[in-house]
């Protein structure tokens, strides 16, 4: 496996294990309220305030891949942004030894 394809696979299973872990907590949030005795209004509160805390974090965790992945991006356009200027650097380099190459075999050949 390449080093993209293996970090690509390996970043997909640390997204499973996060959605898998938000998922169980929910399940296990509900099924724990749902078998205890209280009554509805104390149930119905509890469930409100566990979906509440599910929802921050989902939203905390959103907001940190996010970053990540803006961060990725910004890495990215930063090195293609290099890339190209070293491509332009090297051509211009390039056809400036070209051009005294040139002038120097004119000069010679008289």
């Amino acid at each position: 496996m390449r080093g993209a394809d293996y970090q690509n696979h390996e970043n997909g299973r640390g997204n499973d294990f996060v959605v898998g872990l938000l998922c169980g907590t929910a399940v296990g949030t509900a099924v724990g309220l749902l078998l205890a005795t209280k009554t509805g209004a104390e149930l119905r509160g509890q469930l409100a305030e566990g979906a509440e805390r599910l929802r921050q974090r989902v939203g905390d965790t959103y907001n940190r891949a996010s970053d990540a992945v803006g961060q990725a991006v910004d890495k990215g356009r930063d090195a293609v942004r290099q890339g190209r200027q070293t491509f332009e650097d090297v051509k211009t380099d390039f056809r400036s030894d070209a051009q005294e190459r040139r002038t120097d075999a004119t000069h010679s050949t008289y």
